[in-house]
């Protein structure tokens, strides 16, 4: 698995071999008015997390209103936490009711399977790779084990979870019972989503950027090496994106991954160095408020992005997600222009 290249990518995903593979992040969605409709009929965002019907037709609409060339299984980073006896609301984000800090809360954490207490997403994987067009591929996700210790520790989101740090540096025991318990909860749920159709998978480290190069060294890399060595003989393209975490570069090459996802702070010539540029991947990495621009900026600001690619493996992608209030125009001409461009080039 470790030779993949733009043209498995093209062959494996469906995508025409004289353009730029592009998608959007996960929240792709969240700016149709579509969307926007269907989510003002509901109460809570958490109904249309767990229903099947309503998460599979979210998943689709990226693919049926914007004509991207993936589409992202409608979930959220937080999903998994649940069954574990992490009960949580939505308040606009999650906040959970009882914050994991104590290492007798890490070991009454349940064991569970992600094919019986998460059957609401395999059901949805179920319905959209039946609706798919066959040449479209469904990415499938899930966050890091930090990322999700980052969140069950803080209890909601922070700009520092400094309660996660503080565990890490205070109970370096714990952290790793921690993090244990979540690498096997990560790996069990991407691997019922590979079960059930979805051809790639991506694991979000959006919480990275806030710990050190020697917190990842110790308490991060070595469970992102075991995931990833995990899901060598599953046939799927392997992504990780490390958010605001530059500072970890010189470990990514470590990582048995075929793409990296770059955030906008990157240079899409230092993603390549950090890979060791042996022919992997690269995902991104435009800035995301370029959309609320001027069609003219965004054309040229994709001129630029790929002409640091040149012939280098590269999937078009946004530095993060979107914004609800980006206008839906901009998105249009952005993907309109990648296609354009990238065929020209």
């Amino acid at each position: 698995m470790e030779n993949f290249n733009n043209d498995f990518l093209k062959a494996c995903f469906g995508i025409p071999t004289d353009s730029t593979p592009i998608w959007l992040m996960r929240q792709a969605g969240r700016v149709l008015p579509e969307y926007k409709k269907l989510r003002s009929e509901h109460q809570s965002i958490q109904t249309l997390f767990t229903t099947p019907e309503l998460a599979s037709k979210i998943t689709l609409m990226p693919i049926e209103h914007l004509g991207v060339d993936a589409a992202i299984l409608y979930t959220d980073l937080v999903t998994p936490l649940g069954p574990l006896g992490c009960s949580f609301k939505y308040s606009p984000g999650p906040i959970f009711e009882n914050p994991i800090r104590t290492e007798s809360q890490i070991k009454n954490l349940k064991e569970f399977q992600s094919e019986i207490e998460l059957s609401y997403v395999t059901k949805t994987i179920d319905i959209v790779c039946d609706r798919l067009p066959k040449h479209i591929p469904l990415i499938g996700y899930a966050g890091s084990p930090f990322t999700l210790a980052a969140w069950l520790v803080e209890g909601r989101s922070s700009k520092d979870f400094s309660a996660v740090r503080s565990l890490f540096n205070s109970s370096p025991h714990s952290a790793h019972l921690l993090m244990k318990k979540l690498t096997e909860l990560v790996l069990d749920f991407l691997n019922a989503q590979i079960n059930h159709g979805v051809k790639a998978i991506q694991l979000f480290d959006t919480s990275l950027g806030v710990i050190s190069a020697a917190t990842f060294i110790e308490f991060v890399l070595p469970y992102l090496k075991y995931i990833f060595s995990k899901l060598s003989d599953r046939g799927v393209p392997r992504i990780y994106y490390p958010l605001g975490a530059w500072h970890c570069k010189h470990l990514y090459h470590e990582i048995p991954i075929e793409v990296l996802g770059l955030d906008w702070r990157i240079s899409i010539d230092d993603g390549y160095k950090a890979l060791g540029n042996c022919g992997k991947t690269i995902q991104g990495n435009l800035d995301p408020t370029i959309l609320y621009t001027q069609p003219q900026i965004i054309t040229n600001a994709v001129e630029i992005l790929l002409e640091q690619v040149g012939k280098r493996p590269h999937i078009f992608n946004l530095g993060h997600g979107l914004q609800p209030d980006m206008p839906y125009k901009n998105i249009q001409h952005l993907i309109k222009e990648v296609k354009r461009i990238s065929v020209r080039s």
